[in-house]
């Protein structure tokens, strides 16, 4: 037992030191508020002499929290609707790119497994069918349609989607086959459609919203808004192209073209998207916009042997209920380039123009 001299003796020091131990302990309460330094101060001192009252219940609830409220990564987009055959003419080999799929404002699309109905077709058109569904072809591409007098409406939900650069047409790229240079990308074919319509005296609204950036996702739902927009205020629009760039790869990542034998410059082919209502989202009018489409492409059968690729029919509508007359219409690939692309859209606008004017 200690004696009262010997304590007498020691009481200077313990008032040193009781202060000291106090300040060292608020000092270490205030680093140790960092979550990152409590895992550090566990790491070295937890299994040592120092009393664990240093780090308190409080302050590793506060640690705890702190883990739990990060934020869950997002999950990686699925690819936009595209080939998944390949072609001929292997150009270049990048990394992979990814698009969103169609995302609707005021529903979000189901994701359904989809299922391949097979192969349809009519004498020289092809339908590869993503769906259950079993349209009559035949009876489609006999039906009547009129849309004499309407407006069309050209739009882009990827407006920023370009093509492979070669020595006269070159740009930045924003992504991977994207970018925002308007003379370079998807918006400088859908101007050239515009050019050839009108000559045709077929009246176009080309809408060059850039619906894809800076963010991707929900460009579908953007491009929607946009079209009803456009709709209310020029009410005679009847048909509303949606102009794509399409990608064609291999799964290895390998890039293709597609080559199309029309005229003496080389040239893009052109292929339809059509949506329908087998998501479950409401789309009554889809087989007219398949009629549309059958129709159209007939004409580039007949007129541009060898332009036109397969009719895609997916389970996704696309944004295609807005109208009786609406299409994805992807003109080329990554693989082709903008002057390819050019030339193909000039031969689909001769043809989209016939159909309008019957």
């Amino acid at each position: 037992m200690m004696s009262k001299k010997v304590f007498k003796k020691l009481q200077p020091f313990l008032r040193l030191i009781f202060p000291l131990a106090a300040v060292l302990t608020a000092v270490g309460s205030m680093l140790l508020a960092s979550s990152a330094f409590a895992a550090r101060a566990k790491e070295l001192f937890w299994s040592s002499s120092l009393p664990e009252l240093i780090i308190s219940a409080e302050l590793r609830a506060r640690v705890t929290v702190e883990k739990e409220d990060e934020p869950e990564p997002s999950p990686a987009p699925e690819p936009e609707p595209g080939a998944e055959e390949t072609a001929p003419d292997l150009i270049y080999t990048p990394r992979n790119e990814v698009n969103d799929p169609p995302s609707e404002a005021e529903k979000p699309e189901p994701q359904p497994v989809p299922k391949d109905g097979g192969t349809l077709s009519a004498g020289n058109i092809e339908i590869k069918n993503k769906t259950e569904l079993s349209p009559d072809i035949e009876a489609l591409l006999n039906s009547d349609i009129d849309f004499s007098g309407v407006t069309v409406l050209i739009i882009h939900s990827h407006a920023t989607e370009a093509y492979m650069p070669d020595g006269e047409n070159s740009y930045v790229a924003s992504d991977p086959f994207r970018t925002l240079n308007e003379e370079q990308n998807v918006l400088r074919v859908g101007e050239e459609l515009k050019s050839v319509l009108e000559a045709r005296g077929i009246k176009v609204i080309h809408d060059t919203g850039l619906y894809d950036y800076p963010n991707y996702n929900l460009s579908y739902s953007r491009a929607l808004s946009a079209i009803k927009t456009d709709i209310s205020e020029y009410p005679d629009i009847g048909i509303v192209i949606d102009l794509h760039r399409d990608a064609l790869e291999g799964k290895d990542g390998t890039v293709y073209k597609t080559v199309a034998d029309v005229g003496d410059s080389p040239c893009a082919q052109v292929g339809f998207v059509v949506g329908t209502n087998a998501s479950g989202l409401k789309h009554p009018n889809w087989e007219k916009n398949l009629a549309f489409a059958l129709k159209i492409q007939y004409s580039m059968c007949e007129k541009y042997p060898s332009l036109a690729r397969p009719i895609k029919l997916s389970q996704y509508r696309y944004n295609q209920h807005a109208t009786e007359g609406s299409l994805i219409v992807e003109v080329g690939c990554t693989g082709n380039t903008l002057p390819e692309a050019l030339a193909a859209v000039r031969y689909f606008g001769d043809c989209l123009a016939d159909v309008i004017e019957g």
